[in-house]
């Protein structure tokens, strides 16, 4: 499990969107952070179907445990969220403790129902994969910022890796408007998620 700090946090903007009760808010936090959640959960040694199932108790503690969430102080969006999955992580292996053991299945049960040493970490688990995909969807839903020149522009330089001379042929732009373009999605794309 890697333990190294994330570099990114997520924008008070969308978080005081959820704390204030914003459908659109709570749909794009769902979205964003589904698949983190997921991947701590499948980490933890939970199937899929109950990976899904902690998924969703895990949103219903963000949104009973937004109005008590404190931004400043040292306190990371990030750190808070995982407190709160690995709460819910530990209420599943507790609810499997609590189940009576069917014959010759104990040593199934007594498996299942290890929680595994770094669900108990203060750390926040960090995965690549798991970012990517956050930062994939964040860009989702930041697309409709920008014209579709722009969007491409950034699209075909970051995630194709294509040289600015050429994007700029196939788009029709100067090779200057396409690293401008791609400077200002990078900078959108860091307030939303609140890089630092």
């Amino acid at each position: 499990m890697s333990g190294h700090k994330s570099r990114w946090t997520t924008s008070i903007g969308l978080l005081n969107d959820v704390r204030d009760g914003h459908a659109d808010g709570w749909q794009q936090f769902v979205h964003l952070y589904t698949p983190l959640i997921y991947y701590w959960c499948r980490q933890a040694g939970l199937q899929e179907a109950d990976a899904a199932d902690v998924c969703q108790e895990a949103f219903r503690g963000v949104a009973s445990g937004m109005e008590n969430l404190n931004y400043g102080g040292g306190h990371s969006f990030r750190g808070w969220l995982w407190t709160v999955v690995r709460r819910c992580i530990s209420r599943h292996f507790e609810r499997i403790n609590q189940k009576p053991v069917v014959s010759g299945g104990s040593d199934l049960m007594l498996m299942l129902s290890q929680v595994p040493d770094w669900v108990d970490d203060d750390q926040v688990p960090v995965s690549e994969a798991a970012d990517a995909e956050v930062i994939r969807r964040a860009a989702e839903l930041i697309r409709s910022d920008f014209a579709e020149h722009t969007w491409q522009a950034f699209w075909m330089s970051t995630i194709e890796e294509l040289p600015a001379q050429e994007i700029a042929e196939r788009l029709g732009m100067t090779s200057n408007g396409v690293r401008q373009a791609k400077f200002r999605v990078l900078a959108r794309l860091r307030e939303f998620l609140g890089f630092h």
